[in-house]
């Protein structure tokens, strides 16, 4: 028989726990700390959640649900049996009409870097996209472009946060090939750590709490914090073995009943209602003050004061709004609100049609004859005795007639007033029937760029928004040495630094390859020229390389210029249609003489995304070999290692060798 409180009942053993969960000892500054950050975040909440007339009356939660239900074409369930619950999806339909509008755009970033004196220096900016761009493949960013460009259409507001993202991989590798037999299986285990590099997580709004409500500018705001709630041991593996984990509690203490109230310093409070065996993340960003704390369950985890860990004083968050409903209000008016009023109204209009239509087929009948009829009487084929003609009649005459002309123009006129303040169906690829007009055409172009303009502005701010935490993060944490090689020259020890090839158009010889190498010993001008010729000549590809010292770089107090220049995808089909265009106007007879063949080949090929060098054929001015040097057969690689005896030659050995060792 059970003795324990414990074996007896579950409830029993968590009212235990309760009792016994243990408080920290705060001091006196953590106390008064505590007291002003609860106060806080109370006040963040309760604002948030009270009726805003910018959410149509509606707290913040109710509007970020009403928005979600609309996007995801929700179907509420029947009030009565005979009711139609149709939705048509068009606000869906309309959304990922933009989406795909959105998706054939280049939103990168150009980037320059100034030094103190305002010049620029060269090829770091270009040095600092192409590190972008490989952090960007490495991070999946294409899809998670789509879903934050989806959140800001979706609910008028997309909160984003830049971290620096080490994972942790188990590489678990066999010491023999498994034979069927469990007890043969055996392997190693080994965590590995992947090199680190910046990644963007959408952050749901209603995670977010804003300082104030009525700042709209999110780099503005007093102070910002967000909270998640995860499995108690989910999150135990995170924080664990932090020094205050011990003072988190799965549950709320139990409190006498005349002391109602809760604060942190009593280890029994919540700023949301979370389940049993349930943690309550806080992380809270004070700009202004450089400080960042962490709270789990109540329990303060930071010391007073910590300054943000991601090395740079902004947030780590980022908030953009799609529409702005005004200069004093911090979330901005969601695609789905703007057009789901009309929606709703062609939806009701079509429920009533299909109520109509059915009425039609199955009308009210008025029985006069005195006997107990059932439907099965209207069925076809139906033999019936004793029924006198014009004793069952419909009720009305009206009944069969169906939905008249009339109410089909009014849902017309409903769809197209949507299409008037959305996009017309032709923008989506669909087609309105009939023949189209040159005029209408015109007329839809001009539409379409109206309504992707204030879409097209708000989705590049917000990548722009992005990519600088981005160029802060890497700044702070990419130069940083990944491991010690030897250096096969010298002898000795040297840092590793990680190298980048992204692929990108080089000049003159169309998509290639080009590589940022950090390296403390930068190399002469004409060393760097002469390997990239040997890679290009060992690889086939274009190559460019750009070296970095990355001592000057983080030392350095460089001057960033980030500019969003949307524009086509290079190879879409508007851009080969450009390119004809432009072709067809570089044929007047006044330049035509004029014009460079090679810049028109290069230009062609990387519309096509094809490698000039092999698409065309070779021409008289090709630079003759040095001498010194031999020529390049088809299809022959040169090693440098053979064909460079010159000082450069020398140097350009090293920079392979640093290359290779990183």
């Amino acid at each position: 028989m059970p003795t324990s409180t414990e074996s007896k009942s579950p409830i029993l053993a968590d009212r235990k726990e309760a009792e016994q969960v243990k408080v920290p000892e705060y001091s006196q500054d953590e106390r008064d700390y505590l007291a002003g950050l609860q106060l806080r975040l109370e006040r963040a909440r309760n604002v948030r959640e009270s009726p805003h007339e910018e959410f149509d009356g509606m707290s913040y939660t109710e509007w970020f649900t009403s928005n979600e239900r609309g996007a995801n074409t929700y179907v509420p369930p029947k009030k009565n049996r005979e009711d139609t619950n149709f939705v048509s999806g068009t606000i869906r339909d309309k959304l990922f009409a933009l989406l795909a509008a959105l998706r054939n755009l280049e939103l990168s970033g150009d980037i320059s870097a100034f030094d103190e004196n305002e010049i620029e220096v060269a090829h770091l900016g270009n040095a600092m996209e192409d590190i972008i761009m490989k952090c960007k493949e490495l991070d999946g960013d294409e899809e998670k472009r789509l879903m934050r460009e989806y959140e800001l259409l979706k609910q008028g507001t997309c909160f984003t946060e830049t971290v620096w993202n080490e994972e942790e991989i188990q590489e678990k590798v066999m010491q023999s090939e498994f034979n069927g037999k469990i007890a043969d299986a055996k392997w190693t285990n080994k965590i590995k750590k992947a090199l680190g590099r910046p990644s963007v997580n959408i952050i749901p709004g209603i995670n977010v709490y804003l300082g104030s409500i009525a700042v709209y500018e999110g780099t503005k705001q007093p102070f910002i914090f967000t909270v998640d709630v995860k499995p108690y041991e989910e999150t135990k593996a995170t924080y664990g073995s932090w020094e205050r984990w011990d003072y988190v509690s799965k549950n709320l203490k139990q409190i006498a009943p005349e002391n109602t109230s809760q604060s942190m310093l009593s280890n029994n409070w919540r700023l949301t209602e979370i389940a049993h065996n349930q943690c309550e993340i806080i992380k809270y960003q004070d700009k202004w003050n450089n400080e960042f704390a962490v709270i789990i369950n109540g329990v303060l985890m930071t010391p007073v004061g910590l300054p943000f860990p991601w090395g740079f004083n902004e947030y780590s968050i980022t908030q953009q709004n799609f529409e702005p409903f005004h200069n004093v209000f911090a979330y901005g008016n969601s695609f789905v609100r703007r057009i789901k009023n009309n929606v709703a109204l062609l939806d009701e209009m079509i429920r009533m049609a299909i109520l109509k239509t059915q009425k039609s087929f199955a009308p009210t009948w008025l029985n006069i004859s005195g006997r107990v009829l059932t439907r099965k009487i209207f069925m076809p084929g139906t033999i019936l005795h004793g029924i006198a003609p014009g004793t069952v009649v419909p009720l009305s005459d009206k009944d069969s007639q169906g939905v008249t002309n009339s109410e089909l123009a009014m849902i017309q006129e409903l769809r197209q007033n949507i299409n008037t303040i959305t996009t017309d169906p032709t923008f989506s690829g669909k087609s309105t029937g009939g023949q189209t007009t040159a005029t209408e055409i015109i007329e839809l172009q001009r539409q379409a760029r109206m309504i992707l303009g204030l879409t097209i502005f708000a989705a590049g701010l917000m990548q722009y928004k992005i990519e600088w935490n981005t160029i802060f993060l890497i700044l702070k944490k990419w130069f940083e040495p990944q491991d010690e090689v030897v250096d096969p020259i010298r002898n000795i020890l040297k840092d590793k630094y990680r190298t980048v090839s992204v692929s990108r158009p080089i000049a003159n010889k169309g998509m290639g390859r080009r590589m940022i190498v950090p390296t403390k010993t930068i190399p002469p001008a004409e060393a760097i020229a002469k390997t990239e010729e040997q890679l290009t000549q060992e690889t086939g590809t274009p190559t460019k390389l750009i070296f970095l010292n990355p001592e000057e770089i983080k030392n350095a107090k460089y001057i960033w210029q980030l500019v969003i220049r949307p524009k086509e995808k290079k190879t879409s089909e508007t851009q080969k249609l450009l390119f004809r265009a432009m072709m067809q106007d570089a044929m007047n007879p006044l330049f035509i003489q004029d014009l460079n063949k090679e810049e028109l080949e290069n230009e062609f090929a990387l519309t096509w995304e094809k490698d000039p060098t092999k698409l065309f054929k070779p021409g008289q001015n090709q630079m003759m070999p040095q001498p010194g040097q031999n020529p390049a057969q088809p299809g022959q690689a040169i090693s440098p290692r053979v064909n460079l005896p010159t000082p450069q030659g020398a140097a350009s050995q090293q920079i392979n060798n640093t290359l290779r060792t990183g």
